[in-house]
């Protein structure tokens, strides 16, 4: 298991650095691309990574990037994959890099999870930690990112939101607001049964 271990680790750090490097090609305005959670989340991971290469972080790192990565690949599967991104268009350089970082890093990710994780080491009250990530996420979005005059291109538009669940001039404060509750309740689920099969697995 050890000797798989060190193997297998190099090589999810390589892939979350590709995911990295494949992503600030495709899309060069740095200050735009940082600004998406999908990316965030990816470089929480590459951090995980890295650090694992030497000890285990902590688990309260640990779980965070594990929630996130996988809320992002929950979230582009059910909401916002477009329709071309299919096996025939993955010569295409923004397919490539959502094949990275949609699927690839998460499934690495799980799979360090699964087989090399110390598991049994997530509290109770960390799912109330982690979801304070998302919440500030959305708040620099909201009043730093767009107050600014920062924008996002979607489907080759100019949007003021990376996410169509942000936009307030589409769906109102009130919808965004609803949005973001039932999101936040998707986090809170995902976090809790992460918590459940950690201690599952611990025995």
């Amino acid at each position: 298991m050890r000797q798989g271990k060190n193997i297998f680790r190099p090589i999810a750090f390589a892939v979350s650095t590709a995911c990295i490097v494949l992503t600030m090609l495709d899309c060069p305005r740095h200050g735009e691309l940082f600004s998406y959670f999908t990316i965030q989340s990816n470089v929480m991971c590459l951090i995980m990574m890295a650090w694992k290469l030497k000890k285990e972080p902590p688990a309260l790192f640990r779980g965070l990037a594990i929630v996130c990565i996988s809320l992002t690949f929950l979230v582009y599967n059910f909401m916002l994959r477009p329709a071309d991104f299919t096996i025939a268009n993955m010569g295409n350089l923004k397919n490539i890099s959502n094949l990275f970082a949609h699927y690839m890093v998460p499934a690495f990710v799980w799979i360090d999870y699964l087989l090399y994780t110390p598991k049994g080491g997530m509290k109770w009250y960390y799912p109330l930690i982690w979801l304070c990530y998302p919440v500030l996420y959305l708040a620099y979005i909201m009043l730093v990112y767009k107050p600014i005059g920062g924008t996002f291109i979607v489907e080759g538009e100019v949007c003021k939101v990376p996410y169509f669940f942000l936009d307030t001039e589409i769906l109102g404060i009130g919808g965004v607001t609803l949005w973001c509750l039932a999101i936040a309740a998707v986090i809170l689920l995902l976090s809790y049964l992460f918590l459940l099969l950690d201690k599952l697995l611990s025995h």
